[in-house]
């Protein structure tokens, strides 16, 4: 049976956390989730799961699975998402975390209020208790006590310099029963397997830590199931054991695109040849960039596949290259580079096109139409073939025949826009 797609957003708060905004009602939650193409989210408050119920209620008939949870902070002021089968067993977890919380009461006026909200939205009491606090659990005890009453415990934002994991500890205590390591919007899955590499036995997972409306599934991932998921489905997708799979938010290749031919602009290209390739029968996606650039010699060349070389003074790494070259290896393909001095540059990135790891292309037309407007007299040309039908726009050949008007005129760029969304959609049978 063919595994179906549904993207889910397991870290959430609703107002009932001090530093979420009072929009976060259960009713307009699920009202965003559903707007946002979500099929599982999981509530997360602060050291609390109050609202748990009530989101739980507002979802019924929505087509949206509500997991029970929490995020817990540790006496090493560590977060971890914890999710829980049921009600029932979230509810008995928060009583140990109640138990092991410092019995202070909440300032509402420095830290807001705490407000118990029903499946309508509306509030019906306020949590006396302070949250904003660590609990007097250890990492290793909190998460052997979500896995011991079955659950999952999951590492929250392990790439953000507080409150997480990796910052505070620097590892991953040994035996700790975790299956997953959640991102940030700050970081994408490419870039964790190369800066966060002691993390690659770990199932990445992307969610969006919303505080407020507009935050939900904005850093979505992806759960591969036969059908709907539910909490088990989560569980053996995380711990690869079944056909399920949870992916990350993935950097679309466009984006790796865009930081090639930033390269080849800062490397002093005149001319830049972006060539995109897709066979459909031969399973097989090529993307390959040329320019007639500065080039490098073979020490550079070796050099710049490493993620900490740079050669730019504006920041300490230099993610573009080895980040392309580790999404086609992920993907049962490669990454090449030819270049010389004063003969510019070429890469070539090929991957399996079926590859459930591989990104998606992204948005090419913008792509190209931001190229063109940042760098007017760049001669690109590019080229898009899908199963032996091509895409094609020349820089040079078009900024001769509109002789004085530049490229980046707004009409032009509207031009530009439109012929290549009427290239595409044709070629897709959308026209």
């Amino acid at each position: 049976m063919q595994l179906l797609p549904f993207k889910i957003d397991l870290h959430i708060h609703t107002a009932l956390s001090p530093c979420a905004e009072k929009e976060m009602t259960p009713p307009k939650i699920i009202h965003a989730a559903r707007a946002r193409g979500l099929k599982m989210i999981a509530v997360t408050d602060h050291n609390t799961a109050e609202n748990v119920s009530a989101t739980i209620k507002a979802a019924e008939g929505s087509g949206i699975f509500v997991i029970p949870g929490m995020e817990v902070q540790t006496r090493e002021e560590v977060h971890l998402v914890c999710l829980f089968p049921t009600l029932e067993t979230c509810l008995a977890w928060q009583e140990e975390v109640y138990r092991c919380l410092p019995q202070q009461l909440n300032r509402s006026e420095v830290f807001g209020t705490q407000p118990i909200i029903d499946s309508s939205g509306q509030v019906v009491g306020e949590l006396a208790r302070m949250l904003l606090i660590s609990t007097d659990m250890s990492v290793e005890a909190a998460a052997g006590t979500v896995t011991q009453m079955g659950g999952i415990c999951i590492p929250a934002h392990v790439d953000r310099p507080s409150y997480s994991l990796m910052a505070t500890l620097g590892f991953v205590p040994k035996g700790l029963p975790v299956e997953a390591v959640e991102l940030s919007k700050h970081m994408s899955v490419e870039e964790a397997a190369i800066l966060l590499p002691t993390l690659s036995c770990y199932t990445f997972l992307s969610s969006s830590d919303a505080h407020c409306l507009t935050d939900i599934g904005s850093n979505p991932s992806t759960i591969f199931s036969k059908g709907p998921p539910d909490f088990e489905a989560l569980r053996r997708a995380l711990g690869k054991i079944s056909d399920g799979k949870v992916l990350a938010k993935m950097k679309d290749l466009s984006m790796h695109i865009i930081d090639i031919l930033q390269n080849s602009i800062e490397a002093g290209a005149g001319e830049i040849r972006l060539i995109i390739t897709e066979v459909t029968a031969g399973d097989r996606l090529t993307l390959e960039i040329t320019d007639n650039g500065r080039g490098m010699d073979e020490e550079l060349m070796a050099k710049v596949i490493d993620p900490f070389f740079t050669t730019r003074t504006t920041r300490r790494i230099g993610l573009g290259l080895p980040l392309l070259k580790a999404a086609a290896e992920r993907c049962e393909g490669q990454m090449t580079i030819s270049s010389a001095p004063g003969k510019g540059t070429s890469v070539t990135a090929e991957f399996r096109h079926s590859h459930i790891d591989r990104a998606p292309l992204g948005n090419i037309i913008d792509t190209v139409v931001n190229v063109i407007v940042g760098n007017p007299d760049l001669n690109l040309y590019f080229s898009h073939h899908i199963d032996g039908k091509d895409i094609t726009l020349d820089a040079k050949e078009l900024r001769e025949q509109l002789e004085d008007v530049p490229l980046n005129n707004p009409a032009v760029i509207n031009w530009i826009k439109k012929y290549l969304t009427d290239s595409y959609n044709e070629i897709r049978g959308n026209a």
